[in-house]
């Protein structure tokens, strides 16, 4: 199952113009912290926006990984990331699983965030 993880960050954003929506408000800049760290342990990696936040997408052998990244209240400064993993179905397509990487990436991406407030909820969700 996914985890979400929820934290307040002291963001400061130079061009709030540049954001499809309020949702990803300062998700850049999380991004950018973030990249480091998934460019030292994971390969195909790819970053960008999306009307509902931010992204990076990138793989560990043949398991896709995600790290999503939305604001939920710009003025608190409160952000939801989302971690989720999928595997290649047979065929066509791909379905969302449990895996040792995602819970793997959840401790990497769960103390990476601590810097930004001390405080990071973890929840486990439904895909």
């Amino acid at each position: 199952m996914p985890y979400e993880l929820s934290f307040t960050a002291p963001v400061q954003v130079t061009d709030p113009s540049v954001y499809f929506n309020d949702c990803c408000w300062g998700g850049d800049v999380i991004c950018d912290d973030l990249l480091p760290m998934v460019s030292a342990h994971y390969q195909d990696i790819k970053h960008g926006q999306e009307d509902w936040g931010w992204f990076i997408w990138f793989r560990e052998g043949d398991m896709v990984l995600a790290i999503d990244i939305a604001c939920d209240n710009i003025a608190q400064r409160k952000f939801r990331v989302l971690l989720a993993s999928w595997r290649k179905k047979r065929l066509l397509g791909r379905s969302m699983a449990d895996t040792p990487q995602l819970e793997r990436l959840q401790q990497i991406v769960s103390a990476h965030l601590m810097h930004w407030s001390g405080k990071v909820d973890v929840e486990q969700v439904n895909d």
